[in-house]
């Protein structure tokens, strides 16, 4: 399984980035040309290719402010998926160089050199793809939302964060472990999903030992001025962000971070022993549950589970491919179903899972709900509010016991008001 993203100037053609996914060949230069040409041939007929599909491939095409065609090829992949893939790619751009080099690409040479820093940026957005690749080590991404972890310390972090935010005259910070939000300011939470995401991946790319003072274009709240964010690491797996002006200055921040949290050794190690469960050893679940996909539809994050039992008494699907289930159902089921306003192409483009049995939507006056069946396993998802939960079961569970199962598993994940969901 493989994808690509290619990066293009719309006026001359000229690639500006190139990364992929798998164990594929890197596309060959006639190969780029070939794809910007047949985009570029309905131009001057006022006729735009959107996308295409071969036996093995969906091929997508985007242009932005008519000065960059990006390309996305994935094998395995929605077409829905892929163009949100591609805007959040756009974003990318846009971070690290601005709305105005974005739009005006003067200097094309330039361009490519400033992109670099976010190139493990955009490895990591592949990631998020549906490929199927079992080799992923992060099948817990999804496009466009932000990955958390429900630790019982999340309140107590939620304290000291709050300090440290005075302490620097930074309204938005938040604490990552493993790279997931433990906690945030409120203002951190008012940042685009794109935004938070792009700055989560640029902390935890290359050494996350090292603290990081980077400039940076808020893509939706400052694509024209920049901020500085700044990360730094209070232990090998934690590490609290922030976005500031010109000042304070990198070891200012860095001396604050080590007040701050210098009492809080034992709440931060807590918390990453909580990895990889992500939510707290106290929350008991169903025997029959293999995984967990918790959203919140209007803060755009979740928390996934490879983990959800304490125990496992016998071998069932690897913990990599259990959130690559998950994920393939909340792309293909859930996303386009349950949360509105995201259906933007036919069912028929939508639902193309060989091994699923059946497909069902219920609406009740207190959610709505979607499941799977299949001979190997059972994906239940139930809507509350603004909570999404989506299940993945072992196949001797009863279809008729998913609803009451998944329901009481929702209330007991959110009801801990002590892990800040």
């Amino acid at each position: 399984m493989s994808a690509y993203i290619i990066g293009i100037t719309s006026a001359g053609g000229l690639p500006v980035f190139s990364r992929k996914k798998g164990n594929c060949e890197a596309l060959s230069f006639s190969k780029l040309g070939s794809l910007n040409g047949v985009h570029m041939f309905g131009k001057p007929l006022n006729i735009e290719l959107l996308n295409t599909f071969t036996d093995d491939y969906t091929v997508a095409w985007r242009e932005f402010n008519e000065s960059l065609v990006i390309i996305g090829i994935s094998s395995g992949c929605s077409v829905d998926v892929l163009n949100r893939l591609l805007k959040v790619v756009y974003d990318a751009v846009v971070l690290i160089v601005g709305i105005d080099e974005a739009k005006a690409a003067r200097n094309v040479e330039r361009l490519k050199r400033e992109l670099r820093v976010c190139y493990p940026v955009l490895d990591r957005l592949l990631d998020s793809l549906d490929c199927g690749d079992s080799s992923n080590k992060h099948s817990s991404d999804i496009v466009g939302y932000v990955e958390t972890i429900l630790s019982p310390e999340n309140h107590l972090i939620q304290i000291v964060l709050d300090s440290f935010s005075e302490c620097v005259d930074s309204m938005f910070s938040c604490i990552l472990v493993n790279g997931k939000v433990a906690a945030a300011t409120e203002s951190w939470w008012s940042l685009h999903p794109h935004e938070i995401r792009l700055l989560l991946f640029l902390a935890v790319s290359e050494n996350k030992n090292i603290s990081k003072d980077i400039p940076v274009f808020l893509p939706y709240k400052s694509p024209t001025v920049a901020f500085r964010f700044i990360a730094c690491s209070l232990s090998p797996d934690v590490q609290v962000c922030c976005l500031c002006g010109s000042s304070p200055s990198l070891m200012e921040i860095e001396q604050a971070a080590t007040q701050c949290f210098k009492n809080s050794t034992d709440i931060l190690k807590a918390a990453s022993q909580c990895i990889p469960r992500n939510f707290p050893q106290s929350v008991t679940v169903d025997g029959g549950i293999l995984g967990l996909l918790l959203i919140n539809i209007k803060l755009k994050k979740y928390m996934m589970s490879k983990s959800p039992q304490q125990t496992t008494s016998r071998k069932t699907l690897s913990s990599s491919h259990r959130l690559d289930i998950l994920r393939t159902f909340f792309y293909q089921a859930v996303m386009n179903t349950l949360i509105p306003n995201t259906r933007m192409w036919q069912e028929n483009n939508i639902y193309e899972d060989q091994k699923t049995d059946k497909l069902a939507l219920d609406e009740q006056n207190d959610g709505i709900e979607t499941y799977w069946c299949s001979e190997y396993h059972k994906c239940h998802a139930v809507k509350i509010n603004n909570n999404i939960l989506c299940v993945l079961y072992n196949s001797a569970t009863p279809t008729q016991a998913m609803r009451l199962i998944t329901k009481n598993t929702l209330n007991l994940l959110i009801g801990d008001k002590q892990v800040c969901w």
